[in-house]
């Protein structure tokens, strides 16, 4: 075997679990765990879809294959019913991309075991696997290559079926050929006990489909998913062709309990379990044919969850009553099943666990303003192993919560069946300051050099906080405009003339505020008009500067702080004045 394929096979050891040795290839998968305290844990993957078909197939058949199936691993349709046709012919499903050249995965496997008479079963036209796969594999020296294709994918499944030996029809599926969850939950079971699993749309059985049933006369016929995958009008069909037949829909409210309830109706008590996405055909679909050798479930997860659905957790419970202790495999690298859901799959079947234990409590966060009145929450909301989401009682220390100081502290809870302690960050901050007033002027953003000194003298200013009474300084606050200080040469107002100087443009930083200010209704101590028009404020509202000598000054004439906050963005200067409560 490939040394690449040998490391793809993992075996994931717990602390709690007594592990067997790393199973080979050739092991047998399929035999069951006899003791109760083991359970052994398996991973078949590889870096890519199609390496993991690979390894699927590796350790399905590690020696010499007589058939091998390809199918593509971009569309489901025309592969979901591969499945009865590769345990029929003893064949390990592997999936193909686009060409040809970049199927090598599969077309190593086939050079490595396929028997010199062996066959490859091509499911699907040339449009989903071109033909270019039938010239290399001529071109390796396989001699027997058989498409299996329809006009569709309908056509497709009615040809996969009529392709099985021919031997009485007692059962057969029908699955949506919209959607790939359904005949995938079925399909180790339908390949296990040899039924054909035919496609249709939602609406209507196609007629290939009809003749098939009209031609074979089921006694069973097993409709996957409920009347949004197969609508009730394709059942009223089947009924109305097979009178005599027992008509029986195997559906939840969702992929994975419909997955769970097919499992629970025929695996009840398994040798191993797959565990694989529900949110990707391929994996499911190559570890179809492991499923298939003993007719084991393939259990549906979520890989975007750290916990197992619901019905899929309430079937490991019920293994665990029924001493059932099957091998757990995962068709996937730990991205699509990972470790902590191999290790909750585990632990349920062990019964270390139950579905309805506590697996986490998220640490919490609050924030609230100084001296706001706060109660500790009484229940927080845990997660189960079943991935439902309960609130729990919570018991906190301390229990008393001082909102008067500013700062973070943490409370931990208890709470009764979760070993770890539950944490609440909590959060006291400033009250919120309240705006009382808000001035804003334009400016030239292309007179590069007056933005600049607009948006130094702005920034000084930014976050300047007085006390109840205390008086203001632009000149204080700014500071001498300079080089040294970033300043650059702009036009500035001298006497009746605009002429180039140091720190044109702050002069209207100093109106902006000056127009807040008075918006504010604060005491004006010392402000200048400009000897000329100025065109950002209107007239008789401006306010020029000059270090030393002209100053804007005002006065906080409130009983609160006041914040000052200013803001450039674009041609567009403001200035925000806040009371602001400081305990």
């Amino acid at each position: 075997m490939n040394v690449k394929i040998v490391a793809s096979i993992l075996i994931l050891c717990t602390g709690i679990i007594v592990c067997k040795p790393a199973l080979a290839a050739d092991d047998n998968l399929n035999s069951a765990t006899n003791s109760p305290q083991i359970v052994s844990i398996n991973r078949l993957s590889g870096n890519t879809k199609y390496e993991t078909a690979r390894v699927i197939s590796e350790y399905y058949a590690s020696g010499k294959v007589k058939n091998v199936i390809l199918s593509t691993g971009n569309e489901f349709a025309d592969a979901l019913s591969a499945s009865v046709l590769a345990h029929e012919k003893e064949a390990p499903i592997l999936l193909v991309d686009f060409s040809a050249d970049r199927s090598n995965d599969a077309f190593d496997y086939i050079l490595q075991h396929l028997d010199s008479n062996g066959t490859v079963y091509i499911i699907g036209g040339a449009g989903i696997i071109g033909e270019e796969f039938e010239t290399k594999l001529y071109a390796l020296g396989i001699q027997n290559v058989v498409r299996i294709a329809g006009m569709d994918r309908y056509e497709t499944s009615y040809k996969v079926a009529s392709s099985l030996n021919d031997v009485p029809t007692t059962t057969v599926v029908i699955s949506s050929g919209e959607h790939y969850p359904d005949a995938l939950s079925i399909s180790g079971f339908a390949a296990n006990k040899g039924w054909p699993i035919l496609l249709s749309p939602h609406d209507a059985l196609p007629q290939d489909i009809k003749t098939y049933l009209q031609e074979k006369k089921p006694s069973k016929v097993y409709i996957t998913g409920g009347s949004g995958a197969i609508s009730d009008d394709v059942a009223a069909e089947i009924n109305g062709l097979l009178p005599e037949a027992s008509v029986e829909r195997l559906t939840g409210l969702s992929r994975f309990d419909t997955n769970a309830l097919i499992t629970e109706t025929f695996a009840p008590k398994p040798s191993t379990v797959y565990l694989a996405s529900g949110y990707g055909f391929a994996d499911a679909l190559a570890g179809s044919t492991l499923a298939a050798k003993n007719g084991d479930p393939i259990i549906f997860i979520d890989p975007s969850s750290s916990t197992l659905p619901k019905s899929a957790a309430s079937y490991f419970g019920k293994l665990y009553e029924n001493n059932m202790r099957p091998k757990v495999v995962s068709l996937g690298g730990s991205v699509v099943v990972s470790n902590e859901i191999m290790k909750n799959t585990n632990d349920l079947i062990l019964g270390t666990v139950k579905e309805t234990s506590i697996y986490s409590i998220d640490d919490s966060s609050v924030t609230v303003t100084q001296n706001e009145n706060y109660s500790l929450p009484k229940t927080v909301p845990v997660k189960l192993y079943n991935s439902e989401i309960m609130e729990l009682p919570v018991k906190w220390d301390p229990t008393f919560v001082d909102t008067s100081i500013l700062g973070e502290r943490v409370y931990n809870g208890v709470v009764d069946g979760y070993a770890k302690l539950v944490k609440l960050n909590f959060i006291i901050k400033e009250p919120e300051p309240i705006l009382i007033a808000q001035y804003s002027t334009h400016f030239d953003s292309n007179q590069v050099k007056r933005t600049e000194n607009i948006r130094l003298a702005a920034k000084a200013l930014d976050g300047k906080l007085l006390q109840p009474q205390e008086q203001f300084s632009f000149n204080d606050s700014v500071g001498q405009r300079t080089a040294e200080a970033g300043y650059q040469e702009a036009m500035i107002i001298e006497g009746n003339t605009f002429v180039p100087g140091l720190g044109g443009g702050v002069c209207q930083v100093s109106s902006n505020l000056y127009n807040a200010v008075a918006l504010a209704n604060l005491e004006i101590i010392e402000r200048h008009p400009h000897s000329l028009l100025v065109n950002y404020v209107p007239p008789g509202q401006d306010a020029t500067v000059a270090f030393p000598v002209l100053d804007f000054k005002f006065r906080n004439s409130t009983n609160k702080y006041l914040l000052i906050r200013s803001f450039v963005e674009g041609n567009t200067l403001t200035f925000k004045l806040y009371e602001k409560i400081k305990y």
